[in-house]
């Protein structure tokens, strides 16, 4: 279900792509034809038409100016003079070419630059990946042209404003200096400069005309912030954006497709149900994961192949020499991770592996592999292929446990802590001791703790001793009297079908007395009472000393439990 969401998720996504696509966003700035005019229409057609005769009025003025520098050239007789004249007219040439292609541009509309722009015919690897790159480039400078054409004629109209405030002062130093001025010869040489400085004037204003032009132009376009970013889109999504889109949906359709119809087939196929560990399945599903991502992208490429879309076919193309050339690094990963899905690795499926100190069985072996331990709450974990780089696994045995302990079992710890275990996960171990309080291990910690586990069966022992002045009746008359007493007091005590085997045996002639090991073997059924046995065991025996008059030697008294039973009790 999760698959066919997907699907579907990816055909309503593409759907509205191409909706987008085939219907542009209707607005009142859009929907003009593109060289339909604007309002106001007078005052527009006014505008242009007075700059461009104000353009042509410059250039004339140009060509004057451009021949009247010619014929000074033919009049000169330095060499210097020459030098300076060419000069000059060569900036006088480069401001009328400047000024027809404002003319052309105004009239046309165009931007003549990307107009007469031609390819490049000298090949260099470099300007090759470069030509691959630069559509893209150059389709998101499309996107952001207008703003970063406004203010660089804002920048334009502040220079040129700037330069005509500068030819004003410069105007009114000449004339002011010209007044004063009674040498006629002087006179006339300040009357020509003045003259040069008008043109010059009039030259900066025609460029200030234009600059101001182009930028209302610019501005009477203005948009609202939705209305540009839907332009935006549509500009995208018109060819390169829409190429995108539809290669990477192929990609996506292809690669769930694929992997929608394996899980059919894993699932519904007999084969699989019956001899799904074998290597020619598992061989079969590697190759098929393989393929799936190979079918996927070339999917993409097919799709911008169609479309026609070099530039990012080139760009997926070297993308892809990328992604093989970094797989070379990282092979023997590779290689490793084939061999586990092979299950050719040092980690199988159905063998039993050591993770994070506890045992677990491999279930499931694939890119996620199952751990399941079956003793534990919540006893299932899923790996991905990298986490068993460092895991072996062996084969087990049917009779292997795979936790010391159950729920509600009892446990004696190393560290004397007596409980019933609450509950256990691959997390935590959690104890009900005395009073039913709980406490709470770390489940590796808890198994460094080596849990005796009572709830089987167990065995009490308890080491008694006598005085040495019964050396006579020590191993002939005491162990079968103590036995019959202490099979008699737990029987009385109520545990008569609990308690499975009774022994006494002598243990040893200790420094002041003759020692005795109780040995009591019971049903795990009285797994709470282990501390309460001991004291009962303990009691008897010395009610038994009391009966017989065996003396007890007081330095010598001990009992032993394993683990010791200073820390609780029940």
């Amino acid at each position: 279900m999760k698959m066919k969401a997907c699907l579907v998720a990816l055909l309503i996504v593409i759907s509205s792509f191409v909706f987008i696509i085939g219907n542009p966003v209707r607005g009142n700035t859009e929907n003009r034809e593109p060289h339909a005019p604007k309002e106001p229409i007078a005052k527009e057609e006014v505008n242009t038409l007075d700059t461009l005769a104000d353009v042509i009025q410059l250039v004339t003025e140009l060509e004057g100016e451009i021949e009247g520098e010619k014929t000074k050239l033919r009049e000169a007789k330095t060499h210097e003079e020459r030098s300076e004249i060419t000069k000059e007219i060569d900036k006088l040439n480069e401001r009328r070419e400047s000024l027809k292609i404002n003319f052309e541009e105004i009239a046309t509309g165009l931007d003549l630059e990307t107009f007469y722009q031609k390819p490049q015919k000298r090949f260099d690897w470099k300007e090759e990946i470069q030509t691959l790159i630069g559509p893209i480039i150059n389709d998101l400078k499309t996107m952001t042209a207008r703003p970063r054409l406004i203010e660089n004629l804002r920048t334009q109209v502040a220079y040129y404003e700037k330069q005509i405030s500068l030819v004003k002062e410069a105007l009114e130093n000449i004339h002011a200096i010209t007044v004063q001025v009674k040498d006629e010869s002087l006179k006339n040489q300040l009357i020509g400069l003045e003259n040069t400085w008008n043109n010059k004037g009039r030259q900066i204003s025609s460029q200030l005309t234009i600059a101001k032009y182009q930028l209302t132009d610019k501005l009477g376009e203005r948009r609202t912030f939705l209305e540009s970013s839907k332009n935006i889109i549509r500009v995208f999504f018109k060819s390169r954006g829409r190429n995108f889109v539809l290669a990477v949906f192929a990609f996506l359709f292809v690669f769930f497709l694929l992997r929608y119809i394996h899980l059919h087939i894993y699932k519904g196929s007999t084969i699989h149900k019956t001899v799904a560990g074998s290597f020619y399945i598992r061989l079969a599903d590697v190759l098929f994961h393989i393929l799936t991502f190979v079918g996927a992208t070339g999917a993409l490429l097919i799709v911008l192949y169609v479309c026609g879309d070099w530039v990012l076919l080139g760009v997926a193309f070297i993308f892809i020499l990328g992604l093989i050339w970094t797989a070379k690094q990282t092979l023997p990963r590779f290689y490793e991770q084939g061999t586990l899905l092979l299950n050719l690795g040092p980690v199988k499926e159905n063998e039993r592996v050591i993770y994070n100190g506890l045992p677990w069985k491999v279930t499931s072996l694939h890119f996620y592999t199952q751990l399941v331990n079956p003793e534990l709450k919540g006893g299932r974990i899923r790996l991905p292929l990298n986490e068993l780089k460092d895991i072996r696994s062996r084969p087990y045995h049917h009779d292997e446990p795979w936790f010391p302990c159950k729920e509600n079992e009892w446990v004696v710890l190393t560290d004397g802590t007596m409980g019933r275990v609450a509950i256990q996960t691959p997390e935590i171990v959690q104890l009900i001791v005395g009073g039913g309080s709980s406490k709470t291990y770390p489940t590796a910690e808890f198994l460094k703790q080596n849990p005796l586990n009572l709830s089987r069966n167990f065995c009490v022992r308890v080491t008694f001793g006598i005085d040495y002045q019964h050396q006579a009746i020590c191993t002939t008359e005491i162990p079968p009297k103590l036995k019959e007493a202490v099979t008699t007091g737990l029987v009385n005590a109520g545990y008569r079908d609990e308690i499975t085997n009774l022994n006494v045996e002598f243990k040893e002639a200790a420094d002041s007395s003759l020692d005795y090991v109780i040995f009591a073997e019971c049903s795990g059924r009285i797994a709470k009472d282990y501390y309460k046995l001991s004291r009962i065991i303990q009691k008897i025996a010395l009610e038994t000393c009391n009966q017989n008059g065996w003396e007890i030697p007081f330095t010598t008294y001990t009992v032993h439990t394993v683990p010791s039973p200073h820390n609780s009790s029940p």
